[in-house]
């Protein structure tokens, strides 16, 4: 009996001991589990951290990997149309651009002239934003076109015809019937125009995505015109106001402008109503002695 007894005594001890180190292994495992968690949110954070630290994107790449033709127009006034126009100029050459055409017309005070501007992509946002601040900006657009495809495709259709131009160049070479000779040199003239036509394709897309069009116009005005600082009622307000008074000023600017140029004709009308008043009252004053005197007349014949 005292055997089963101390036996049975150290089931239980044996037993104790197991649920212990069983409840120690969870409470272990759980800790790490909480550690885990923890750790995975603080490196969330870090991670949200470092997101919201990433600069703004940069499409340079994108450009270098596209194919990509960029074009802009700009409405420009001024007040002061040779610095303008030199200004304009200058900007350019130091841009490493070229004017592909211009044009000027109108007098003194009213001119107008009108650019197409060519400058490098690279340089393109920067000069965009000269000629924003160089004049008075009435409106600007600017867009892209993508022409990656086109461009793969010329020059995959080039590769193709270079290949069979060699190979039409080697069985030339081994050709020794007339008819076969002049059969290649066809086929030879006919690969040769194809190839020549999207090379000078090819060129054009090279050169429209190297330099980038902008088209400006450029207008001499004494009052500018009002743009909206932005698109609520207030700034649409602000702007109508000052397009009024704007106006305003050119109308009468407008009306003293035309005083002065039609000065010799106010002269001679004021000259002619002048006559015409003189005349008008020796008239009167003659019809009144007439009958001034026609009363007179009356008055004595009477007995």
């Amino acid at each position: 009996m005292k055997r089963r007894g101390i036996c049975l005594l150290l089931v239980l001890l044996l037993l104790a001991g197991l649920a212990a180190c069983g409840g120690g292994g969870e409470t272990a495992a759980a800790s790490d589990s909480t550690a885990s968690s923890a750790g995975q949110e603080a490196g969330w954070a870090e991670g949200g951290a470092e997101a919201a630290e990433q600069p703004a994107a940069d499409f340079s790449t994108v450009r270098q990997n596209a194919k990509l033709i960029l074009s802009a127009d700009l409405a420009l006034e001024t007040r002061d149309y040779d610095k303008a126009v030199a200004d304009i100029e200058q900007m350019t050459a130091a841009a490493g651009g070229y004017i592909q055409s211009s044009g000027t017309s109108g007098e003194p005070g009213s001119r107008f002239a009108n650019y197409t501007l060519r400058v490098p992509q690279e340089k393109f946002e920067s000069f965009f934003s000269q000629l924003g601040e160089t004049c008075h900006v009435v409106s600007s657009n600017r867009w892209s076109e993508d022409v990656t495809d086109q461009y793969t495709d010329i020059e995959t259709h080039l590769a193709t015809l270079r290949t069979k131009h060699e190979r039409l160049l080697s069985l030339l070479d081994q050709a020794s019937k007339m008819e076969d000779i002049i059969s290649l040199e066809n086929a030879l003239a006919d690969c040769e125009y194809e190839i020549d036509s999207l090379t000078g394709e090819k060129r054009q897309y090279d050169d429209l995505v190297s330099f980038a069009t902008i088209t400006v116009s450029l207008s001499e005005v004494q009052t500018l015109t009002a743009v909206a600082d932005g698109a609520g009622f207030g700034a649409q307000l602000a702007q109508a106001a000052r397009s009024g008074l704007g106006g305003l000023t050119a109308a009468v600017r407008g009306g003293i402008l035309l005083l002065v140029t039609i000065w010799p004709v106010l002269l001679l009308l004021g000259a002619g109503g002048g006559i015409f008043l003189c005349i008008r009252r020796r008239r009167a004053k003659a019809e009144a002695a007439a009958e001034a005197a026609k009363q007179e007349q009356d008055g004595c014949g009477t007995p």
